[in-house]
């Protein structure tokens, strides 16, 4: 490994053999020769203007980095762009067949019409849509985004629950209603209801979902006679305004719980 010197050299640069006897115009030629074959190998970065020039590179034995030297100022200092390291395979890059990466990877924030992701259709991919959000595009729209609140499906779009495959292609699709006045969020129950025969029926005014029994009669098989309800109240409750409500008794309020009945309501227990 080494770098060329000043010996014999041109005083512009030392690259150049200058001008003496056979010997010396033979060991400057050998000195350039040896640093070329050599990648210009030496400790550090090459400096001054007789030393180094634009697009030209070399190995930095300090740390086994290889360099290319992108521009020098008027006082013959590189400016160089790291290619890779010389002691890794590949010299440390990412194959274009694939691997590992383990630094983060930065790219330029596109837009919903050339998203800077893409999976071989220029219009499908991925692109930032604004700060700390990820926008999925498909045919060049926006179809939803990812950000600290969550995924939020855009334009009404559906969230599609497909069938076994096996048994074809069709979906159960839940989506937004066209209209909405203001936001809602529905919270699922934390638990399985105690006995079968219950729905998602009820909620609260914060959107709290709850099990209720779904209407109509039930019975063994397809019979529909019998009207079920719980004997004890253990929530605090109240009538529906403009509402009538009705039981079937004994019902047992808890200690503690309230049933609220508006005036001009009833709650009828038989």
């Amino acid at each position: 490994m080494t770098r060329v010197t000043g010996t014999g050299k041109e005083s512009s640069s030392n690259f150049s053999p200058d001008n003496g006897t056979g010997l010396a115009v033979r060991n400057a030629i050998k000195d350039v020769f040896e640093a070329l074959r050599t990648t210009n190998s030496g400790s550090g970065d090459p400096t001054g203007a007789v030393n180094v020039a634009a697009n030209q590179i070399h190995v930095n034995t300090s740390d086994n980095l290889l360099k290319i030297c992108t521009a020098v100022d008027n006082s013959g200092n590189g400016t160089f762009t790291t290619i890779g390291n010389t002691t890794q395979a590949n010299l440390g890059l990412l194959p274009k067949s694939g691997g590992t990466l383990t630094g983060a990877l930065t790219g330029v924030a596109g837009t919903e019409s050339a998203p800077s992701i893409n999976f071989g259709d220029a219009g499908t991919g991925l692109f930032k849509k604004g700060t700390n959000q990820i926008g999925l595009v498909a045919n060049q729209n926006e179809i939803s985004f990812l950000d600290q609140n969550g995924l939020t499906i855009n334009n009404q779009k559906e969230i599609r629950l497909s069938e076994q495959t096996g048994n074809g292609t069709n979906y159960v699709a839940l989506k937004s209603a066209s209209s909405v006045a203001s936001n809602i969020t529905l919270t699922l129950p934390a638990a399985n209801p105690s006995v079968a025969g219950y729905a998602l029926i009820s909620t609260d005014t914060s959107g709290t979902l709850s099990w209720g029994v779904a209407g109509g009669a039930t019975g063994g098989g397809t019979n529909q006679v019998f009207w079920e309800n719980d004997t004890n109240i253990t929530t605090d409750y109240a009538i529906t305004n403009g509402k009538n409500a009705g039981s079937f008794g004994p019902v047992t309020i808890d200690s503690g719980k309230t049933v609220t009945i508006g005036t001009g309501e009833t709650w009828t227990v038989v």
